[in-house]
């Protein structure tokens, strides 16, 4: 059973409009991404200015929106375009989403990843492993997202994977606590939190450096075992982080198995294949500005693009385009 305590509907945000006014005989779209200044917010305006570049006539509005939100308004044809993740693709296609329902669309192409479980520790803390934890019952206090977000209900569910619930933390002195990146590193650096636990972040995550733990930390590593445990749940693919991914910034870490995370450019089923194959191929031609969006935007190539969209098919406009190249 998924952890959907942690991955809550949203009650659904108003689209903000990017479009500029006064091309009134233009084709109105609207896509909703995360929140405004975002990483996925940033994708999606990419998107937008990219389409309206190539495609005059078409006009792709972009607001913010949450994981199960987009979904749901993309669903319903509230929304044509969303920035959803490809587990959510696989969840909310096979019906195993909080509200029960089997959502219906299409997806356009994979974007931007991968995103891997991190459990940031300083030195001095004395942690070097999950099963440590359990076996000392130490009074320790994860830091990790929101818990409306995604990459929560995964860090959860790792963490239950190794028989540390909440409630025991609770019973052992510890805590969860519930925040953002920026602060999350920052209670570290604090000592007000003992790890900043990440169920999807890309690596080297700069904060690590920026914030005050540059040679203080460590990753802890991730069993083989619980990697695929947590894959199989949320449909996920597993990719190895490097020994040494934070050596830059010296960090510690050993290589270890992850669970991945990566995101996606969702469309309702019923735009046009003409439509959907356009507004691809305006997003490829542009692909080196969108590159310098986010670094992490260089993954979307050809082979990556089509075939880590998670378990929703591609739109048959999409399907077409990937054919042709």
């Amino acid at each position: 059973m998924l952890n959907f305590k942690y991955l809550k509907l949203l009650r659904t945000v108003p689209v903000l409009l990017l479009a500029t006014a006064g091309v009134s005989s233009a084709e109105q779209l609207k896509m909703v991404a995360g929140s405004v200044g975002g990483g996925y917010f940033k994708a999606a305006a990419a998107l937008s200015e990219y389409v309206s570049a190539e495609m005059p006539d078409v006009k792709i509005t972009v607001g913010p929106g949450t994981t199960w939100s987009n979904v749901d308004q993309l669903d319903s044809g509230k929304v044509d375009l969303a920035v959803i993740e490809n587990v959510v693709s696989s969840l909310a296609w096979a019906g195993d989403s909080p509200t029960g329902i089997k959502y219906d669309f299409r997806m356009l192409a994979a974007v931007r990843g991968p995103s891997v479980i991190q459990a940031f520790v300083p030195n001095d803390r004395g942690i070097n492993s999950f099963e440590q934890i359990l076996e000392e019952k130490k009074a320790i206090r994860i830091a990790t997202f929101e818990r409306s977000q995604l990459v929560t209900g995964i860090a959860i569910d790792l963490l239950a994977e190794y028989g540390i619930t909440e409630e025991k933390l609770k019973s052992w002195g510890g805590q969860l606590i519930f925040t953002s990146l920026k602060q999350g590193f920052e209670m570290l650096g604090d000592g007000v939190a003992d790890m900043w636990l990440t169920g999807g972040s890309f690596y080297p995550h700069p904060a690590a450096a920026q914030l005050g733990l540059k040679g203080k930390y460590k990753l802890l590593p991730i069993s083989n075992d619980v990697a695929q445990k947590v894959a199989e749940k949320y449909g996920m693919q597993i990719a190895e982080v490097p020994a040494g991914a934070y050596a830059d910034s010296n960090g510690q870490n050993d290589a270890y198995p992850s669970p991945v995370v990566v995101v996606t450019f969702a469309v309702n089923k019923d735009l046009s294949d003409e439509l959907v194959y356009n507004i691809l191929d305006s997003l490829w031609k542009h692909r080196d500005e969108f590159y310098a969006v986010h670094r992490q935007h260089n993954v979307f190539k050809l082979d990556f693009a089509q075939n880590n969209v998670g378990a929703a098919p591609l739109h048959p406009g999409a399907a077409k385009w990937y054919a042709e190249q």
